[in-house]
């Protein structure tokens, strides 16, 4: 029993190196690291287990894991806050938030309820800016009453969007393949320092959650790999595209979005390299964006430049959307 379970035991210690090696593979390259990589999150947990399991009973055992544990701090700060608490209310706050579930809320049976508390929320918590993924082109009218004393850009029927309390100085669109992917910058001007901001949505994987059965486990999980490595390949030339645009920016940065991928992944190494995760700068505790069935699943993100400070990055919990909005809190 003992050999068997020390066998386990270096498959999941394999798998973890696998899944740091993964954000150095671009997936156009191969799939394999990045099925490992978007596994991490469990293959951490199954590490965290054998590792105090055998301290209980053969603590010699527990070397491996907890070697391979430390091999992965830089990787663990992705998936973990470990910033103290900052209750201070003032900088900059700007939220991001895929309201996907909207389309669905807003247009069914019970829709006024939905909308006034989805209102009431937006106003409680008064975010200076608000990126938003995921507007659906028919409930336009629902969000000029939600967002109300916002500026907004664009005005048009595109999924991403910023509202502003400062005033916006310019503003554009970086299309993608859908009208519901694409990402929107906006430059905002605040007490006389201009910051550019950005709203994107990357290249969805179209998966469905997974089922309790067996066999379609296993079906959908190939489907899942096969499909998440199809959009992986896509959304490194939309965030290639983003890369570009921001590059050229007179005024410091800051890409907010649902990015539709994991900490452990080829895109969020390209863009951790120009800019700073604002939750591994100011973010406490696990960190989940997106509310399903795969526990620590942060594809939600929010990086900004290198001379822009974070005071505090929190995650909201609320069920108003599928994804969870995050509030980054910035001194400028």
């Amino acid at each position: 029993m003992t050999r068997l379970l020390f066998l386990l035991n270096n498959l999941a210690a394999v798998s973890l190196l696998l899944a740091y090696v993964s954000p150095y593979v671009d997936p156009k390259t191969t799939w394999f690291f990045s099925f490992f990589g978007l596994g991490y999150p469990f293959i951490l947990i199954a590490n965290i287990f054998f590792f105090l399991m055998w301290l209980a009973i053969k603590p010699k055992y527990a070397l491996l894991s907890g070697l391979i544990l430390l091999l992965g701090f830089n990787a663990l700060q992705k998936a973990i806050g470990f910033n103290p608490a900052d209750q201070g209310n003032e900088g900059l706050s700007i939220m991001t938030y895929n309201i996907g579930k909207t389309r669905i809320d807003f247009h069914y049976k019970g829709r006024d309820k939905k909308i006034n508390k989805f209102r009431n929320f937006i106003q409680k918590q008064q975010p200076d800016v608000i990126c938003i993924q995921e507007r659906f082109p028919r409930h336009l009218k629902y969000y000029k009453e939600i967002f109300k004393g916002y500026k907004l850009y664009p005005n048009s029927d595109i999924g991403t969007a910023i509202y502003s309390k400062y005033p916006i100085i310019k503003g554009g669109n970086i299309p993608f393949n859908t009208i519901s992917h694409n990402a929107t910058w906006a430059d905002i001007e605040v007490n006389k320092k201009k910051v550019r901001i950005y709203s994107i949505h990357l290249s969805s994987n179209h998966v469905t959650d997974l089922t309790d059965d067996i066999k379609e486990i296993f079906d959908e999980s190939k489907y899942i790999l096969r499909k998440y490595n199809e959009h992986a390949k896509v959304r490194v030339t939309q965030l290639q595209q983003i890369l570009d645009h921001a590059a050229q920016s007179p005024y410091p940065v800051i890409i907010n979005g649902d990015f539709n991928d994991v900490p452990q992944s080829y895109i969020y190494q390209m863009i951790d390299k120009e800019y700073k995760d604002a939750f591994r700068e100011g973010g406490r505790g696990l960190m989940q964006t997106y509310i399903g069935r795969f526990i620590g699943l942060r594809i939600d993100f929010s990086f900004v430049s290198e001379d822009l400070k974070v005071l505090n990055h929190d995650i909201i919990k609320t069920n108003l959307s599928d994804h969870y909005p995050l509030v980054t809190r910035l001194d400028l």
